[in-house]
């Protein structure tokens, strides 16, 4: 009726920016550090910090588990040069330019990035043994899980194929299905 949305009565989907994707999944997990202000935080391992040459940094090596990896994406510490691949994945604006509006694309490599990324990885666990906590029944963990990530509880046939998928494959990686849903991940 109006694909141009020129009536403004609907609102076209919007994937969530990069650093709100991590602060959310920060969020379901209950793993997010809220404190305020504070120094920038390095989120990778550091290697060479010679300062008169650019440092080798290693996103990869860099603990998951770490305090500071629990901080909001704001805090941060960036180097201009080397961004991180997974934020830079998620289309995070360039550091070293000034950004106007951010280029938003919904690409495979984005999916694969969410799917295998070991922070996203970590945190399904995490988010796993949060729910495991509430309850022992399978099915009460995946609402749980869902109550946490979507703000609802799974339809009939959600819970079915989550509960099959689980019962295989563990309670982590069907968090980790629930963190990559277009409905976590968009905002609609």
């Amino acid at each position: 009726m109006d694909s141009g949305n020129l009536f403004l009565w609907r609102m076209n989907r919007a994937r969530l920016d990069a650093e709100s994707l991590r602060d959310a999944i920060l969020q379901v997990t209950g793993k997010i550090d809220l404190t305020m202000g504070g120094p920038s935080v390095m989120q990778f391992y550091l290697e060479d910090p010679t300062p008169d040459r650019t440092p080798t940094v290693d996103y990869g090596r860099f603990d998951v588990d770490s305090p500071v990896n629990f901080r909001r994406s704001i805090y941060r510490y960036i180097y201009r040069t080397l961004p991180d691949p997974f934020m830079d994945t998620l289309d995070c604006a360039d550091p070293s330019q000034l950004t106007a509006v951010r280029n938003i694309s919904v690409t495979a490599l984005q999916a694969l990035a969410m799917l295998n990324n070991h922070f996203v990885i970590r945190q399904s666990e995490h988010l796993a043994t949060r729910v495991a906590g509430a309850s022992s029944n399978l099915e009460k963990q995946i609402e749980a899980a869902y109550e946490l990530a979507l703000g609802r509880l799974p339809s009939r046939s959600e819970r079915k194929s989550l509960k099959i998928y689980a019962t295989e494959h563990g309670m982590a990686n069907a968090c980790r299905i629930i963190l990559n849903s277009n409905e976590f991940i968009f905002v609609n």
